[in-house]
């Protein structure tokens, strides 16, 4: 048996043998073999590569192109771009030879034969915040004083309108400059855009909707028969001076809109003509052209509801079809009516949204759910939704969550100050909103009643949402107002007092006609923008974007209640 095991060993030993022989012949004779194929099927770029490593590197095309520059072009931008391109070369060899005629490639501000588009550059008008001016039309832009930020933008834009503009040493002062008046616009470039300015729109539209929306600047360059187009992406590179592009990927819009309450008569009217979807005809496919489009609902859903009148709100299960319409993701819950018909019906209502893959927040199935911050991640932005109920938390009424009852979430000092604190640790943007006291807005006729486009006074509007912003809040938005309320620039943020109705009964009056949808936009985790659309409710209860003179009128109404 011992003999028998040793033989065995033996024979193993030599199998090993022959397979690591077997190994080191075939390695490098593949090589040799991997080598003749190479040289009888890619002859000439092997030994062009052979032939590189050595050091005779003639085998690399790398050919000089003359290059001028058109005389329409400023002469800053034409010593910028020489620059960069004087830096381009290979072994001593430069890439672009600047001459003064007969170049192979003419780069010029004017499309011509055989031209092609090199880079655009995009200057945005906007205005302050707070202007009435909504749009700009390119044959009008000299009726305006223009300012900029650089002197090359300077250049262009002078060549561009033969008008004046001034050259401005900090964005800080280009925002002073544009709340003095009206008619005072800034052009400026995308990195430059923040949320106390307001893009105005041109015939193209709105910039961050359509970047051909803007003041662009286009160059142009001619090739000569013997320029092949692979030069151009070299060429676009290098003379691009001081053009910071974005990247629209990282772009997150949010639609916020104001109180929904489908009940009373708008049910009515929406049993009547047998369309759940009747309110969102004219405006939702407009709220749903977002990431995110919040409302605030105060109005739970009930089955078999048929209270077309009162101050007790149900909704039929059936016109949730009006948010989905709408393109809703997110529902707000601060509402004082969700619990009208009792919680159970709120918690229903709740689970409803959840099924169908939307959010809330403000409001819960109990107290700790109903306080729980919303966090929505999109396009590299992270935005946190945090919303109280002030107005039933002051009267103690059963519209706020409990233990065991769905319901708003309260409000308090100490709430406000750790919720904003805990929402600033995870989210770019923190965005707080309130159901607050109501003004009465209700006169005895259809009249402007001034005041209510103002803060309330009692309790102290104001000072609740400034507050907001002191604790670290970017917007604050009121969403009890069933008439807009006006906005202002405080701190570090913005608040809009109170946005008017969506999609609710109240068409006899002017004012409880009258609302607005905010646009908000975020690049990268950044507050930029917010878009102000005021919208007007028909006496067909379906609300539509408002024209151009009933814009007018509420911007201006609002902007006299800021004064």
């Amino acid at each position: 048996m011992h003999q028998s095991f040793n033989l065995k060993d033996e024979k193993t030993k030599r199998e090993k043998l022959s397979v690591k022989k077997v190994i080191l012949i075939s390695i490098p004779l593949s090589l040799v073999l991997t080598f003749f194929f190479f040289l009888f099927t890619k002859g000439n770029y092997l030994t062009a590569n052979i032939g590189y490593v050595l050091g005779e590197k003639d085998y690399v095309k790398y050919d000089t192109f003359t290059l001028s520059f058109d005389e329409n072009i400023p002469e800053t931008y034409v010593t910028g771009a020489i620059s960069n391109l004087e830096r381009l070369e290979f072994q001593g060899k430069k890439r672009f030879e600047i001459v003064q005629e007969d170049a192979d490639i003419i780069l010029s501000r004017q499309l011509g034969q055989n031209s092609k588009e090199i880079f655009s550059k995009n200057l945005i008008p906007v205005a302050h915040l707070y202007s009435l001016v909504n749009k700009i039309d390119k044959e009008n832009i000299e009726d305006f004083n223009l300012f900029v930020l650089n002197s090359l933008n300077q250049e262009f834009v002078r060549e561009e309108y033969k008008t004046e503009v001034t050259l401005l040493e900090s964005y800080d002062e280009l925002v002073s400059k544009l709340q003095e008046s009206d008619t005072n616009i800034g052009l400026i470039e995308f990195p430059d855009l923040d949320f106390r300015v307001k893009i105005l729109e041109t015939e193209e539209g709105y910039y961050l909707d359509n970047r051909e929306a803007s003041v662009e600047i286009k160059f142009y360059a001619q090739l000569s028969e013997k320029v092949d187009d692979f030069i151009l992406s070299v060429l676009s590179r290098n003379i691009d001076i001081g053009t910071e592009g974005w990247d629209e990927e990282k772009l997150t819009k949010v639609n916020m809109g104001g109180v929904v309450a489908i009940a009373r008569s708008l049910a009515e009217r929406m049993d009547q003509v047998g369309d759940y979807a009747y309110p969102a005809k004219e405006i939702g496919s407009f709220l749903a052209d977002a990431d995110l489009t919040h409302v605030s609902n105060e109005v739970s859903f009930v089955e078999g509801c048929a209270v077309y009148s009162g101050m007790r709100f149900c909704s039929k299960p059936e016109y949730i079809e009006t948010l989905e319409e709408s393109g809703v993701d997110i529902v707000e819950l601060t509402g004082n009516h969700n619990n009208d018909f009792g919680s159970e019906y709120n918690k229903n209502t709740i689970e409803t949204y959840t099924s169908l893959g939307m959010r809330y927040f403000g409001g819960g199935l109990n107290s700790e759910d109903a306080s729980k911050v919303l966090y929505e991640e999109v396009n590299g932005s992270t935005i946190a939704f945090v919303g109280y109920n002030y107005y039933d938390t002051m009267l103690g009424t059963l519209a706020l969550a409990g233990k065991d009852r769905a319901g708003a979430n309260s409000y308090s000092v100490e709430k406000l100050r750790g919720d904003i604190s805990e929402a600033k640790e995870k989210a770019d943007v923190v965005i707080v909103t309130f159901q607050f006291q109501e003004c009465w807005s209700y006169p005895a006729t259809d009249v402007i009643y001034p005041p209510c486009y103002r803060p309330v006074a009692v309790p102290d509007q104001e000072g609740v949402f400034k507050q907001a912003i002191d604790f670290g809040a970017d917007i604050v938005v009121g969403t009890q107002a069933h008439q807009p309320q006006t906005y202002e620039l405080y701190g570090d943020g913005v608040i809009f007092y109170g946005l008017g109705n969506l999609y609710f009964d109240q068409i006899y009056w002017i004012g409880t006609r009258q609302g607005l949808v905010l646009s908000h936009y975020f690049y990268d985790g950044q507050y930029i923008q917010t878009k102000i659309t005021p919208i007007l409710q028909g006496n067909d209860f379906i609300p539509r974007l408002a024209d151009e003179e009933q814009s007018a009128l509420l911007m201006k109404l609002l902007k006299e209640a800021r004064n």
